[in-house]
C-alpha cells in the first residue's frame, strides 16, 4: 500500500519568493544600466600609456586626437550607450607607433584608454636614402617628429616589403640585433651594422679600426663567442688596431687580416718593420730556427760577445780579482803536494780573499 506525499506549500512559497526577488534585481540592474547608458561621460577620457616615462613616441594628446577629435566625437554630450568603443580602439591601433589599445567605460561613466607603445630594436637606413624603425614583431615605424630614440643602426639595407622575402630579411636583422643585445660587451662594442648584401652583415666596432665580416645570422652566438676569445687572447696583447679585417663567416675560425698600411708614425723604422712578424712574436708564435738564414744565425751567435764588451768596468775589475785569487789557491796547493809550506801571502789570500784591497795588492806582487 503506497502512501501519498504531502505537498509542502511552505517550500513552494519560498521558491516563488526567491525567483521574484532575483527577477526584480535583474530588472533593476538592466533599468539602471539603460539609464546610465543614456547619460554622457562624467569626465574626459583617461589615457594610460605603457612606459610613457621611458619612451615618448606617442603622447596623450595624440591619443585623444586619434580617438576623439579626429573622429569628431561629441564626448561631452554623447550618451555612453551610443559611443563606438570598438571604433575608438581601431582608430588608436591605426597609428604606426601603437602596438595595442584597449578602451572601456566603467560603472562610474569614466572612459579609460590603455595604449601600449611599440619599442624599436633598430633604426634602418635604406639604400634609397629613407630611414625608419623596426621592432621585435617585424613591424616598421616611421621616424617620430618630436622624439629621437637611440638604438642599433643598420645601413645599406635594401627595400624590405611586406612579402615573404622582406619579412625573412627583417627577421634576420632582428635576430642578429637581439643576439648582440643579449651580451653587454657586444651591445656596447658594435657601433652599427652594414648589410653588404641581402642576409650578409658586417659589424663596425667602437674600439678598433677593423671591420668584422659576420656573414649571415647562422650560428650567430658561436661567432660572437669566437670573437670574444680572439679579443681576450690576441687584441688585448697586441693592440686593437693591428688588424683591419676580422672574418668569422666560417665555423670555429677567426681570420684576421693585417692592417697594411699601418696608421702609425711615418718614419724609416716603421716602413721597414715587418708587421706580420712583429705580431707573431707578440702573440707568442715562434718562428722555427730552420727558417732562419746562416747570416741570421751568425748574428745571434755574436750577440753574447757584444754583450760581454758592453759590461761595465766595475764588473770587469771584480772578475780580475776572482781570477787572481783562484791562481793563488792553485799555487799553494801545488806547493803542498811538493812538500813545501805554503807562503804566508798565500794563506792570507785564502783567508782574506774577499777583501778587495788585499787581493789587489796580492795581484801586484805576482
Amino acid at each position: 500500500m503506497t502512501t501519498k506525499r504531502k505537498i509542502s506549500w511552505r517550500k513552494i512559497l519560498q521558491m516563488l519568493l526567491t525567483i521574484t526577488v532575483a527577477t526584480c534585481c535583474i530588472v533593476a540592474m538592466v533599468s539602471a544600466s539603460d539609464i546610465e547608458s543614456e547619460l554622457p561621460l562624467k569626465t574626459m577620457p583617461l589615457v594610460h600609456i605603457k612606459n610613457d616615462r621611458k619612451y615618448h613616441f606617442i603622447e596623450q594628446n595624440e591619443i585623444m586626437n586619434l580617438a576623439i577629435y579626429d573622429r569628431k566625437v561629441d564626448i561631452v554630450h554623447t550618451p555612453v550607450g551610443k559611443l563606438d568603443i570598438r571604433g575608438i580602439e581601431e582608430a588608436i591601433k591605426g597609428d604606426k607607433w601603437v602596438q595595442d589599445a584597449q578602451v572601456y567605460v566603467n560603472i562610474d561613466r569614466v572612459m579609460h584608454i590603455y595604449v601600449t607603445q611599440r619599442v624599436p630594436v633598430a633604426r634602418i637606413f635604406g639604400q634609397n636614402g629613407g630611414s625608419y624603425y623596426i621592432d621585435t614583431t617585424l613591424h616598421t615605424m616611421p621616424r617620430s617628429k618630436s622624439y629621437t630614440y637611440y638604438t642599433q643602426i643598420v645601413t645599406n639595407v635594401p627595400e624590405m616589403n611586406d612579402d615573404s622575402a622582406g619579412m625573412a630579411l627583417r627577421g634576420q636583422v632582428v635576430s642578429l640585433i637581439r643576439c648582440l643585445q643579449a651580451n653587454k660587451f657586444w651591445s656596447a662594442q658594435v657601433s652599427h651594422i652594414v648589410m653588404k648584401s641581402p642576409g650578409m652583415f658586417e659589424l663596425i666596432p667602437v674600439l678598433g679600426n677593423q671591420k668584422i665580416v659576420f656573414g649571415d645570422t647562422s650560428f650567430a652566438q658561436e661567432k660572437l663567442d669566437n670573437l670574444t676569445t680572439f679579443y681576450n687572447k690576441v687584441l688585448n696583447r697586441i693592440g686593437w688596431d693591428k688588424y683591419e679585417t676580422l672574418d668569422v663567416r666560417f665555423r670555429n675560425q677567426v681570420i684576421a687580416s693585417p692592417s697594411l698600411p699601418f696608421d702609425g708614425p711615418v718614419d724609416k723604422a716603421s716602413l721597414q718593420m715587418n708587421w706580420i712578424k712583429s705580431i707573431e712574436e707578440t702573440v707568442g708564435i715562434k718562428v722555427q730556427s730552420s727558417h732562419r738564414s746562416p747570416k741570421a744565425k751568425a748574428i745571434v751567435a755574436r750577440k753574447p760577445a757584444v754583450a760581454e764588451k758592453a759590461k761595465p768596468k766595475s764588473e770587469t775589475h771584480a772578475n780580475t780579482k776572482k781570477a787572481a785569487s783562484a791562481d793563488n789557491r792553485s799555487k799553494n796547493s801545488n806547493q803542498v803536494k811538493k812538500g813545501k809550506k805554503p807562503s804566508k801571502q798565500g794563506v792570507k789570500s785564502k783567508s782574506k780573499e774577499n777583501k778587495p784591497k788585499y787581493i789587489y795588492q796580492e795581484n801586484n806582487q805576482h
